[in-house]
């Protein structure tokens, strides 16, 4: 037994390993280019836990011929449990401090999927929600990966003793078993994947866990390895040993640089990823752990055993549980620094936690300063405070608003369901004639500043308002405001959709959930609406033509030459749609998002995508003034489109994400709103 519990003794390089992936996870979540395969990291770490775990079951059956199932989980606890109610219990506190209450409700799911390791099963069920993507970003979306891993230490022990009981203590029932595990779930993360909402694929224990059983495998196969004895000479013997260790460390080399390039060039949105990427690069991890453990010289194991890397190693776990909630804290507004000064400072915060943690709570523990009895009740007694502190510090939570609940084809068909019963209850006035192709001219002759060719309309009775959320958020105020002036105004806003056809891709340009229903359907929607309606005039109000979309297939960058061109097109269309009912479309200009504490600051592309969007729209009102107007929205409040203010008039024009309005301020921006669609406008006449 002396030689084989050697052979799994203390490697220094796999805490060296550690360190890289936590490294490669860290950079990829501050957004370095140079790290756009970072997320790998995770696979990693599923890897090593598998061999690490395996071998020390191995160990334990093949000396005293059971496992100590209470003893092993009591060790897991010890490991993981006292890092993270901190993280729970401090993440907590901050967010009921710094958060906004329609995200509380968040903070509270995901804090308490994470103590009872399920988040990665929660964040399958909430998927890509619109919600989600607009609001903050989950403090505990990171944990995914270690409820993969509990949910894995709970279980494979299980499995070990019973695959190694019905073996007679041979690892080969479980070899197979790791071997069709693996298949399994790599065939399960193919089948499961889904480019429109990967969620289900990335998150799902049974489509990770190829990454663990691969890792387990590894174990056995380095056990038997270790085990094995040649039947001839030494000489021989040491030689053909030379040749192998040389071979496994040219191999070492190669997979540890493979290892170094996915972390850079890897995309997570590559779908052959999930077609066995994800395999392939776990075997190649598996290459480096090898290499790292194996007896005789290693390049691999010289690198990965450097100090100051296996000291990261160590704390890799604290490092792994705070670098994401310091991330979120620690912003350009709060900080004041921006770049790689900020990326500094909240490299050295989450550096400063860890190594606390490490040495003050995880350390302890680990070396029994509280006894065995004691243990047993303070760990349900501490997971029942967390769970106590998660609740109160939420206790303030309040529902999403209303402009980001719904979206796609399940808002596009409650907003035909509203169209309808509105058309029941007010419907519009008969005719017997085509409807006219511009909107009527008012009675009498026109005013003697107008020009001879133009008329001007008649003030509108009925409204249509089409757009997204942001639209959405400003009904609060628009809609009562209308009320009050007798007008009739119903709206089709489609959160996450805007106006135009296509499929709008997320700023990462990933598949968005909802995005399908975006297309086809709310052409549909548009046609029913004005048809049933009758509009006089249509609000349109929409910042989701700044994204990149999908249209027949190709992809266009919305500030490209035929991004630009693919968006007047879409625009054009929508317009005609719109007004065939003999409506003119008021386009209403948005103004750029606000940087906030919360959110931080938009990129400077997502600033300059909105300015582009109000100088096409404006320019094409001006091109075809019998259909379309433009109305200055954005500069009352945000003049000059430059530096917009947080408040106008004591009033917080916006809500805490910078971009949708406050209740006040669409309360104060709406009789405005509501004046320039009313005006008298001139409108060319057909000859």
């Amino acid at each position: 037994m002396g030689e084989r519990q050697e052979s799994f003794a203390y490697r220094p390089a796999l805490d060296g390993l550690r360190a890289l992936a936590v490294g490669a996870v860290i950079a990829y979540h501050l957004g370095y280019g140079w790290a756009r395969g970072g997320f790998l990291g995770v696979d990693a770490f599923f890897v090593l836990s598998g061999y690490l775990i395996t071998s020390l079951l191995l160990i334990e059956y093949g000396g005293r011929g059971r496992i100590r199932l209470r003893a092993f989980w009591a060790r897991r606890a010890r490991r993981l449990l006292p890092a993270l109610f901190l993280v729970l219990t401090v993440v907590s506190v901050w967010a009921a401090w710094a958060w906004p209450g329609d995200q509380l409700g968040v903070v509270r799911g995901d804090g308490l999927a994470t103590l009872f390791y399920g988040a990665n099963w929660r964040f399958v069920a909430t998927g890509q929600s619109y919600f989600a993507l607009v609001a903050l970003p989950s403090p505990f979306r990171h944990a995914w990966s270690l409820a993969i891993e509990e949910q894995f230490y709970l279980v494979w022990p299980l499995v070990v003793f019973a695959c190694l009981a019905i073996g007679r203590g041979r690892a080969r029932v479980l070899g197979w078993t790791c071997v069709l595990g693996s298949i399994a779930s790599i065939v399960a993360m193919a089948a499961l994947y889904d480019p429109a909402d990967p969620s289900r694929a990335y998150y799902g224990t049974d489509a990770r866990a190829h990454a663990l059983l691969i890792g387990a495998l590894l174990a056995i196969v380095l056990r038997r390895w270790a085990t094995l004895r040649p039947g001839e000479g030494r000489a021989r013997s040491a030689r053909t040993a030379g040749r192998a260790g040389n071979l496994l460390a040219a191999v070492g080399v190669l997979a540890a640089g493979a290892c170094l390039a996915a972390f850079g060039l890897v995309s997570e949105r590559s779908s052959w990823m999930y077609g066995g990427g994800f395999a392939l690069f776990a075997v190649t991890i598996a290459l480096v752990i090898t290499a790292a453990v194996a007896p005789g010289p290693s390049p691999v194991r010289r690198v990965l055993s450097w100090a100051p890397l296996v000291w990261i190693g160590r704390i890799s776990y604290g490092l792994y549980l705070w670098h994401w909630p310091v991330q979120l804290a620690l912003t350009s507004e709060r900080v004041g620094l921006d770049g790689v000064e900020l990326d500094l400072v909240r490299i050295g915060a989450t550096l400063a936690i860890a190594t606390l943690s490490f040495y003050a709570v995880e350390m302890p523990i680990r070396r029994g300063v509280f006894g065995r009895r004691v243990r047993r009740v303070l760990t349900p007694v501490a997971a029942g405070g967390v769970a106590a502190v998660l609740l109160a510090t939420t206790a303030g939570a309040t529902a999403p608003p209303a402009y980001l609940q719904g979206g796609g084809r399940q808002g596009i068909e409650q907003a035909l369901a509203r169209v309808s019963k509105a058309a029941r209850k007010s419907p519009p006035p008969s005719t017997t004639t085509a409807p006219p192709t511009t909107a009527p001219a008012a009675p009498g002759p026109p005013a003697p500043a107008t020009p001879p060719a133009t008329v001007m309309t008649a003030p509108p009775h009925r409204i249509l308002a089409v757009g997204d959320s942001l639209l959405a958020s400003l009904l609060p105020g628009l809609m009562p405001a209308a009320r009050s002036r007798g007008l009739d105004l119903q709206s089709i806003a489609i959160p996450g959709c805007g106006v135009v056809t296509g499929e709008p891709l997320a700023p990462d340009d990933s598949h968005l959930s909802w995005a399908a229903g975006c297309g086809k359907d709310m052409a549909r929607l548009q046609l029913t609406a004005v048809q049933k309606l009758r509009p006089d005039v249509v609000l349109w109000m929409s910042s989701w033509e700044t994204a990149d979309r999908i249209v027949d297939g190709t992809q266009y960058d919305m500030d490209s030459i035929d991004g630009i061109r693919m968006t007047l097109q879409l625009v054009d269309e929508a317009v005609h749609r719109l007004t065939s009912t003999g409506a003119r479309v008021a386009f209403l200009t948005i103004a750029p998002t606000l940087p906030t504490l919360e959110y931080g600051a938009p990129t400077a592309e997502a600033t300059r995508r909105v300015l582009l969007l109000d100088r096409l729209l404006t320019q094409y009102a001006a091109d075809h003034p019998a259909t379309s107007f433009a109305v200055p929205l954005a500069d009352q409040y945000c003049p000059g489109l430059k530096d917009c203010p947080q408040q106008i008039g004591g009033i917080d024009v916006r809500n805490a994400d910078g971009r949708h309005f406050s209740p006040a301020g669409a309360a104060w921006i709406s009789p405005w709103v509501l004046d320039q669609l009313t005006a008298p406008r001139p409108v060319p006449v057909t000859p």
